[in-house]
């Protein structure tokens, strides 16, 4: 039986009729309002969701640019390096090249004794601290033994001078004005 039949028979017709009818349209009522409602959230939620993954990509190729854009630049940045060292190796065997000039009197590229003498005599008169031992012997140039000093053999002995130099410098070995003279020595070959 239907709860609308039992109220009537129960003797409140009209205000059963009522309350019934109200509480079925309440629950119709409330069912379509809901299923309205969730039908507008669910349009809401699609495009907030639309938005959200817009904005994703978006952001995403923006990175992705600004990274093809870092990475351009630090490759400019290694040339600029490279070239940098490159250009400072040139001139620092331009430098050195000179200072194995100045000895170089007849202009072979090549110093003979005589002329490593006359440069080894003229230097130490600048650094009266030094003497001629503290100062390499030809034969410590001469590497390959054929009486002429090239500007290789030059090159690799000054190197070896200078790290001793500094060494010497690091131990506190010779006098003050031995060690400014070694010094200013190496300092011309770094």
């Amino acid at each position: 039986m239907s709860v609308t039949f039992v109220l009537c028979r129960a003797g409140g017709g009209g205000i059963g009729k009522l309350i019934v009818t109200g509480g079925i349209s309440w629950m119709l009522g409330a069912r379509i309002h809901s299923r309205r409602v969730a039908k507008k959230l669910k349009v809401k939620h699609s495009k907030e969701q639309k938005q959200l993954y817009s904005q994703y990509y978006n952001d995403v190729y923006k990175l992705s640019e600004q990274n093809q854009a870092l990475a351009s630049h630090a490759e400019e940045l290694k040339n600029l390096v490279k070239t940098t060292e490159a250009k400072a190796e040139l001139e620092a065997m331009q430098r050195d090249y000179n200072e194995f000039k100045q000895p170089d009197i007849d202009g072979d590229d090549r110093i003979s004794r005589a002329e490593f003498n006359m440069y080894v005599k003229n230097y130490l008169s600048n650094y009266p601290g030094l003497s001629e031992k503290d100062y390499p012997k030809f034969d410590d140039f001469d590497h390959d033994g054929d009486g002429f000093v090239s500007f290789q053999e030059y090159s690799q002995q000054m190197a070896i001078v200078a790290a001793q130099a500094e060494k010497d410098e690091l131990n506190g070995v010779g006098s003050k004005e031995k060690q400014k003279a070694l010094k200013d020595l190496s300092d011309f070959y770094r």
